[in-house]
């Protein structure tokens, strides 16, 4: 202890009391504190004279990604990377119907048609719309189909027309002149106008039906996004000709059955003699058959697609027609003469051509190149309302058996 009574300082600590002159500050490390001698950088310790990045230190010339480096060519995403092919939105994913995609003025876009693989109901107006966008998409193996069966049939009732016609003139002038025509030579007219009864009937029921199931398969193929041509439609349609057939037969029974039970009742209440009251109940029984005949001919006309898409049998074919048509009955009526509106106006402008050109000619002739003309016309204008009742057929579908999600559950 110091001579104060105080406890000593350690040893090696000064005394308490005022810092002598000349001594550091409190707090600072005791002299000869801090580093041991010759503790740091040796003499000349630091960078080397120069010392740093060497004369032209850093990336060496032109360091850095060698020339060219990078991707190498052609890297980056492989070749088709990204989303997968038809990748993106779900097919009809984008804007509500009739407005414009995203990004796109109104008049660079057009709703999606017929054949772009979005099956959906339709309304009324695109319908008719489709019928003629698949009719122009399809015009070429449309129109072969047609003509390929309507052509032979108009070159052989030109030929026999032109003679049945070349008769009847000769007849009438004739008579002009006062000179009687003995009846038996009416024979080579009533002969013609025969064949050529027969050569109609047997095109409308042997042939027309195997072009319309030719027809029904391009459209169907077209509405379905599957490819088409004249060979494989005619293939189809050969395949099914019996069960085409026995529709047409039919169809053509129902209504010849139920007009000759009809004749048959008029001809009991005419043989009652009832006069006034007998004429009345023949103006109702044609007026009912005549009902008759338009009902069932609007409920029957689905039943050849049912052939031929479905591979029904004629029976089996007419009813599922009668199902698909129930509760649309007025809207294929309404289609049935918008369609007929629209082909009567072309087939009397198409008409009229001919007749600018034939004026000139003799009567027979003139009218057996109009008859011709007439044949012709059909060939542009017949597969409308086909094309418009193929489309039907697949709107009921989708409307009332979900035919939509069908597709889509087998393109999965």
């Amino acid at each position: 202890m110091s001579e104060t009574g105080a406890p000593a300082p350690p040893p090696g600590y000064p005394p308490p009391g005022p810092a002598p002159s000349g001594s550091p500050p409190p707090g600072s490390p005791p002299p000869g504190y801090g580093p041991p001698p010759g503790y740091g950088p040796p003499p000349g310790y630091g960078p080397p004279p120069g010392y740093g990045p060497p004369p032209g230190y850093g990336p060496p010339p032109g360091y850095g990604p060698p020339p060219g480096y990078g991707p190498p060519p052609g890297y980056g995403p492989p070749s088709g990377y990204g989303p997968p092919p038809g990748y993106g939105p779900p097919p009809g994913y984008g804007p509500p119907p009739g407005q414009p995609a995203g990004g796109f003025p109104a008049w660079a876009w057009a709703p999606p048609v017929t054949g772009s693989g979005r099956f959906r109901a339709q309304s009324f107006g695109e319908l008719l719309d489709s019928t003629f966008t698949v009719y122009r998409r399809k015009f070429l193996i449309i129109l072969a189909i047609t003509a390929l069966f309507q052509l032979p049939y108009l070159a052989v009732q030109f030929f026999f027309e032109q003679s049945a016609l070349g008769t009847i003139i000769s007849f009438s002038s004739r008579a002009d002149t006062g000179q009687t025509v003995p009846l038996g030579q009416l024979g080579p007219v009533v002969s013609a106008e025969a064949i050529v009864l027969v050569i109609s009937l047997a095109y409308y029921l042997l042939l027309l039906p195997v072009a319309q199931g030719a027809v029904i398969r391009v459209v169907s193929d077209e509405y379905l996004d599957r490819p088409s041509g004249v060979g494989l439609a005619l293939g189809t349609a050969w395949h099914r000709i019996r069960a085409l057939i026995g529709y047409v037969l039919l169809e053509l029974g129902i209504w010849v059955g139920s007009f000759l039970g009809v004749a048959l009742l008029v001809f009991l209440v005419a043989l009652t003699g009832a006069g006034a009251a007998a004429v009345g109940v023949l103006v109702l029984l044609f007026a009912g058959w005549f009902v008759f005949f338009l009902f069932t001919y609007i409920r029957f006309c689905l039943g050849i697609q049912a052939v031929v898409l479905e591979r029904l049998s004629p029976v089996a074919a007419l009813r599922r027609s009668m199902r698909l048509t129930r509760g649309s009955f007025w809207r294929i009526v309404l289609f049935y003469i918008v369609i007929g509106l629209v082909s009567g106006i072309l087939s009397d402008i198409l008409g009229l051509l001919p007749g600018l050109f034939v004026s000139a000619l003799p009567l027979g002739t003139r009218a057996v190149i109009e008859v011709l003309a007439t044949g012709v016309v059909q060939i542009f204008t017949s597969p409308f309302i086909l094309i418009l009742l193929t489309l039907v057929y697949y709107d009921i579908r989708i409307r009332r058996e979900a035919f939509d999600i069908e597709m889509l559950a087998q393109s999965i």
